[in-house]
């Protein structure tokens, strides 16, 4: 019989080479500690001082005393202490599973968390209490003794105390508690006061050991640092985390009527920052206001605001938005599969993670965003925290240059003891920079200046475990599930928030006035600026002739070198002399506004280029669409046998007649069954090619005005939808009665399509939630769309649907903003639908009256260019 050889070394492997830093090393040592329910942890450096309180055993202080002439780390604490057994079977048992078998939670289970203090020292020396034993324990260990095969070590004893256990940890590298250790290396050449910067890494991995983050209802153990016993401050700045421009919170509970709820919190200087970023830097010099006009701003428009960037999803929206990641992250074998087994494995796989995620209930998290250049950073939100007192001190760009470098990062916790990373800049494990590079970047989070947490709740760590480096969490179901959450949070929902709080700010300072009228404009009024300057130019040119003709007219003074001039043309000299001065100034300030139009237009020549760019975008979608759309209709004509029937069932007769029936029923007639199936298919995209060719292919390009009645229009479309709205029991009403309006050939049809598609999608919508609601069941019999003339020429389109959200009314008319689920709307409908209306100055705007659900549910049509 064979058996495995574990070579000592192993230990060596599990100690100093798994333990990637010296700071995770140290955090491993606090959270046995912690585990051992200490109140107060104390890390005690000596460099040059002897340690005070020596043990009582004698052969223990000389040891002690003998490798005090190197640096050494102690580590004690308050807390219950090893009995004689525990060290045998915990202590110096490598792997075990005693704290797996313990009924309290615990930070570790591995059993290989001393093996930490290999990382920090060469040796290392137990001193242990327990109640109920009437004796203190020592245990010396000799790690390179160890590591060569000898497995005794030393043991002593010593008097009773109070339970605790201390760690002395002999021959450390000073350098990896204190920044400035080469100071202390020289004592004899420096003063002894020099201050002690503790390492940075450190300090934080210290910091987040127990969340800084969730202050309230914790009781938290105390984890104290001292250098030759002075204490050094291990305070978290969290004054800094006022410096954030805007914070993502989310909160994941059980048996709550929504079960996902986030939202996005924003401060007066992202108002400020999205202000500058709209106008572009050159025109902010001129339209900024003071700091506290933004923060007045945030303050009048906070509930608008709070509608736009607070939502939730219940369980079956989170569901639904799983199944869409899941089949971006599996799509590569769909093409494996059939359409019907790949979308079974997509919902059992999504309906799985959601069990597994029920599993770590409540799950929570926030993150706090920062900018850090100088232009953003330093004078706009340094100097706006400081002016709105929301930090104790004006801080410098370099402070939080500092606490980015050294916090950076979303850290993972058990409900507030760190349990890993979720990301920072060296170890990105759910991909946040990755997710950079889709979509708009500028929406995504950047690790560098984003600093958060997320806690989830797993009692025992039966779910959700560390690896033994402490940089990930094991894989397994529940992790795998949770990853997910993570990744559809960060990278999806709050994404979707990012690009909501930058558009409902665009709004409110649109309304404010504050984004000032287009180039266009302001060019032309520069322009008759500098033609003012020319004929200002003629007259001063003309005044200077005059004042040169009435100083030729003066007498020179015999024998004196002077020349007199008349009252009259004195006074003529000095009037025109003033009319040149205010020319001249007149023209410099004019001048000056010429000069700084020209610099806004060169940065917003930059916004022109890249919308130029994506309206040649749209133009190469319109040509692949009016190319499908002809070979549509080429299929359409020549695709389809009219008599193909009889073709069928010829063959049908034939068959029977040579008593081949079964041949027939099973090749023949699923060929027919197909192409019926195609053929009426075609018939639908041929009345689709008939609702376009009307309307945008024929009717002249989209410069050609002409009269159209509202009432025609609406018709048309009724026309094209009528089996539907016939199956669904949905009336759409047009009583605009014989309303003509001049706009575009085929913007009409565009527009009211757009509209009553959304109408049909919001009623259906309000039915599937009136199934488990009353409140969303319809007063009327049938649900209707309702178009109908508003002042004269104004017209209003509503419905009986679930109106417009809460958190979409502000927000409604930007580009990629969708009320609709992310899987269904590409939120540019409406956009688009306003667009074309402001081209030819009509407009359309969300109503302030409510409907039965307290939603926005009216939209008003303007068309200022039409006469009736």
């Amino acid at each position: 019989m064979k058996h495995i050889v574990i070579d000592p070394r192993v230990v060596k492997h599990l100690g100093q080479d798994l333990i990637t830093s010296s700071d995770v090393a140290v955090t491993e040592l606090i959270k046995n500690s912690i585990d051992a329910k200490a109140k107060t942890v104390n890390l005690r450096i000596y460099n040059s001082k002897q340690p005070k309180n020596l043990p009582s055993n004698p052969i223990v202080v000389e040891l002690i005393t003998k490798y005090s002439k190197q640096p050494m780390l102690l580590i004690e604490d308050d807390g219950v202490g090893m009995s004689d057994q525990i060290i045998e079977e915990g202590f110096l048992k490598v792997g075990t599973d005693i704290k797996a078998n313990n009924d309290d939670d615990s930070f570790g289970e591995k059993g290989i968390g001393r093996l930490a203090t290999q990382r920090l020292g060469s040796s290392l020396l137990v001193e242990t209490a327990t109640k109920g034993e009437d004796h203190t324990s020592y245990i010396f260990i000799d790690w390179e003794s160890v590591i060569s095969g000898k497995d005794e070590v030393l043991g002593y004893e010593g008097s009773a105390t109070k339970p605790h256990t201390k760690l002395w940890i002999f021959n450390i590298n000073l350098e990896d508690y204190i920044d400035n250790a080469i100071q202390f290396n020289q004592l004899t050449l420096i003063d002894h006061d020099v201050a002690v910067q503790i390492n940075r890494n450190l300090k934080s991995a210290l910091n987040f050991l127990i969340s800084p983050f969730i202050t309230k209802g914790t009781k938290k153990p105390q984890i104290h640092l001292f250098f030759d016993d002075k204490e050094l401050d291990l305070s978290f700045p969290s004054d800094l985390l006022n410096l954030a421009e805007s914070i993502h919170n989310f909160n994941f509970m059980k048996k709550r009527e929504h079960n996902l709820d986030f939202n996005l919190k924003i401060e007066p200087w992202f108002v400020e920052r999205i202000h500058r970023a709209l106008v572009k830097p050159e025109a902010f010099k001129r339209l900024k206001k003071s700091h506290q006009f933004y923060s007045d701003l945030l303050t009048k428009n906070l509930n608008r605001i709070n509608n736009v960037l607070e939502s939730h999803l219940n369980e079956g929206d989170l569901f639904n938005l799983f199944k869409r990641v899941l089949e971006d992250l599996y799509a590569a074998n769909k093409a494996n599969q059939n359409e019907e087994a790949f979308n079974d494995f997509i919902e059992k796989k999504a309906s799985l993670a959601i069990e597994e995620i029920i599993k770590i209930l409540p799950i929570c998290g926030s993150i706090y965003s920062f900018k850090q250049g100088a232009a953003i950073g330093d004078k706009i939100i340094i100097d706006a925290a400081y002016e709105l007192q929301r930090v104790n001190r004006k801080y410098s760009l370099q402070e939080l240059k500092y606490f980015l470098e050294d916090y950076n990062g979303i850290k993972l916790y058990r409900k507030f003891y760190r349990i890993g990373f979720l990301g920072n800049k060296e170890s990105d494990w759910i991909k946040l920079q990755q997710f950079r590079t889709k979509g708009q970047q500028w929406y995504r989070f950047d690790l560098g200046n984003t600093v958060g947490y997320v806690s989830l709740s797993d009692s025992k760590q039966k779910n959700i475990r560390e690896i033994s480096s402490r940089l990930d969490i094991s894989e397994n179901k529940t992790s795998e599930a949770f990853k997910l959450l993570i990744n559809v949070i960060f990278n999806y929902l709050f994404y979707d928030l990012n690009r909501k709080a930058n558009d409902i700010v665009k709004v409110i300072l649109s309304e404010e006035g504050l984004l000032e009228e287009n180039l266009s404009a302001r060019v032309k009024k520069t322009d008759a600026d500098l033609q003012e300057i020319l004929r200002r130019n003629k007259r001063m040119q003309k005044a200077l002739n005059e004042i040169s003709k009435n100083l030729k007219q003066g007498e020179k003074i015999q024998g004196k070198n002077q020349v007199v001039l008349s009252e009259k043309n004195y006074d003529s000299v000095i009037n025109t002399l003033n009319t040149l001065d205010d020319d001249i100034k007149a023209n410099s300030t004019a001048q000056e506004k010429a000069a700084t139009l020209l610099n806004e237009a060169k940065e917003q020549l930059k916004t022109i280029e890249v919308e130029s760019y994506n309206n040649y975008k749209l133009m190469a979608n319109g040509l692949i669409t009016e190319t499908i759309t002809h070979e549509l209709h080429s299929l359409c004509k020549t695709g389809i046998t009219p008599d193909a029937l009889e073709h069928f069932e010829f063959l049908k007769d034939y068959f029977i007649q040579n008593r081949s029936i079964k041949f027939y029923n099973s090749h023949v007639a699923p060929i027919q069954n197909s192409y019926n199936n195609i053929t009426g298919k075609l018939n639908q995209v041929g009345n689709l090619y008939s609702f376009l060719e009307t309307t945008f292919i024929k009717k002249g390009s989209f410069d050609e005005f002409t009269e159209q009645n509202i009432s025609d229009v609406i018709t048309n479309i009724k026309e094209n939808l009528k089996e539907f709205i016939k199956k669904e029991n949905i009336d759409i009403t047009c009583k605009t009665g014989d309303l003509i309006w001049i706009v575009p050939k085929g913007v009409l049809l565009h527009v009211f399509y757009n509209l009553i598609n959304n109408s049909l999608y919001w009623i259906d919508i309000r039915r599937k939630y009136a199934k488990n609601d009353p409140h969303y069941k319809s007063l009327a019999n049938t649900d209707s769309i309702v178009i109908e003339n508003y002042s004269g020429n104004g017209i209003i389109v509503y419905d009986t649907g679930t109106g417009v959200s809460k958190n979409m009314e502000d927000i409604l008319f930007e580009p990629l903003q969708s009320g609709k689920p992310l899987s269904e709307g590409r939120g540019m409908g409406l956009y688009i639908v306003k667009k074309l209306l402001n081209s030819f100055d009509g407009n359309i705007e969300l109503l302030e009256e409510r409907n039965q659900y307290g939603n926005r549910y009216k939209f008003l049509i303007t068309n200022n260019a039409s006469e009736a």
